[in-house]
């Protein structure tokens, strides 16, 4: 069984599309981050955000741990985000709020081009300290 620090250090990401065909299987696309509350020899148990109150069964091959203790927690924080808003504006979309959709839009880019340059590691120590500032802004901003 993982733990809580296990969670903490990981980043967990589906690689490969699961259609859940087992029983008591929990369906997952490429890209879902998953919460793992189980681990057999072959098998994860897990839930799913995209799919809250749903906890089922996945392979182990089908799942990517990336620790995340060698990633800047800016950086990390800013993909988590990014894949929960992610959901927020498909939502936006279908509901046609244009306005929220919009803006919405314009600060997950502005965000996406931030993480890259803070992966890109060819910024001088200043510069990654203020953009980092700017993207907790961002995100903050969009938190609300």
């Amino acid at each position: 069984m993982y733990c809580l620090c296990l969670l903490l250090f990981f980043f967990v990401l589906a690689i490969h599309n699961w259609h859940g065909d087992v029983t008591h299987g929990l369906a997952l696309d490429v890209g879902d981050c998953v919460e793992i509350l189980e681990e057999t020899a072959y098998w994860f148990r897990g839930t799913c955000p995209r799919k809250p109150r749903k906890v089922g069964l996945f392979p182990k091959s089908y799942i990517h741990l990336k620790d995340l203790s060698k990633v800047d927690p800016v950086v990390a924080e800013c993909t988590l985000v990014l894949r929960e808003w992610s959901e927020i504006w498909k939502r936006l979309f279908v509901e046609r709020e244009e306005y929220k959709f919009t803006s919405l839009r314009k600060v997950m880019l502005a965000l996406l081009e931030s993480r890259r340059e803070l992966l890109s590691s060819t910024l001088t120590q200043d510069q990654t300290y203020e953009l980092q500032m700017k993207v907790i802004s961002k995100i903050d901003w969009g938190n609300r």
